[in-house]
């Protein structure tokens, strides 16, 4: 074997070692309700809540060209930070469960689980996930998926392409998307009600799929431009209906009312009340292009 190869075998063995892992593992004080914010470029991060007055951080690290992670801050307010020289990393970030987590990423997969604070994410490629009952949750992501399951006091939700995933209850459930799908399965209690007590849902070409319970004396709007719009609700709901699509078609299978031609000469329009009107919820679905579907759960 020539020189020249084995000084290339070499340089690769070099290049692996320059790549190697580092191990973190700190622990400082925290308050119940103090503030952690996090910055990781690529890789996971995950983010638990539990029952101490701390935050623990365990991380691996792909070193490349001297990256690295960083720490500061006190017991009300704590930073977090991954050099993106590092490359890789993969986290996770104890916290108490009263905790503010504000969380920024390019590409790396989010997960929160445990957390009943305030919760503030952000990735720009990777997916977001959220486990339990946040007071409160904003997440957003280009490209990636987003999944709350549990329920929120107040949850706003957007992303670009990725599809949408909301189970649970909450009392005030935005989601907004471009070409992604929104998924709503609303079920359970959440802060003085059931289901969703007020929901908005827009998308542009993604379809809207809202299944589930709404608040007794809640209202729900789904909007898309060319996406399929469906609600699907429990025979016994009690609500309003004001349903109009441009250029699609309605169906409904919650009643005896069928749609009519909308005033414009185009597309249709539904108005019904499937209780007395205005003792329950209201509903209101539009599309421009899309169709509309009302069904019994």
């Amino acid at each position: 074997m020539g020189r020249g190869r084995w000084l290339g075998i070499a340089l690769a063995l070099l290049a692996r070692q320059a790549t190697a892992q580092a191990r973190v593992d700190e622990r400082w004080p925290l308050d119940s309700g103090g503030s952690v914010r996090i910055v990781s470029p690529s890789g996971s991060i995950r983010v638990l809540g539990w029952d101490a007055d701390s935050l623990a951080v365990s991380a691996r690290l792909e070193q490349r060209g001297g990256g690295r992670f960083s720490a500061a801050g006190d017991a009300h307010v704590r930073k977090l930070v991954v050099d993106p020289a590092v490359g890789s990393a993969e986290l996770e970030v104890h916290v108490p469960r009263g905790a503010t987590v504000w969380l920024k990423s390019v590409s790396a997969r989010i997960e929160v689980e445990g957390v009943d604070g305030t919760l503030d994410l952000s990735t720009q490629g990777g997916s977001i996930r959220v486990l339990g009952t946040p007071q409160d949750v904003t997440a957003e992501t280009m490209d990636g998926s987003v999944e709350l399951a549990g329920g929120t006091a107040r949850a706003r939700v957007k992303t670009v392409s990725g599809d949408i995933l909301l189970r649970g209850a909450s009392q005030d459930l935005g989601a907004s998307t471009l070409s992604g799908h929104i998924v709503v399965r609303a079920a359970g209690w959440q802060r003085g009600g059931t289901g969703v007590q007020r929901g908005k849902f827009a998308s542009v070409t993604g379809d809207i799929s809202f299944d589930g319970e709404l608040g007794r004396v809640g209202s729900v709007e789904l909007e898309s431009q060319s996406g399929t719009v469906v609600v699907r609700v429990p025979a016994t709901t009690v609500a309003d209906f004001d349903v109009l699509t441009i250029g699609g078609a309605i169906t409904n299978h919650l009643g005896d009312a069928q749609p009519k031609p909308g005033t414009a000469g185009t597309g249709q329009e539904l108005r019904f009340s499937s209780g007395a009107v205005g003792s329950g919820a209201q509903v209101t679905a539009r599309t421009f292009k899309g169709a509309i579907l009302l069904e019994r759960k």
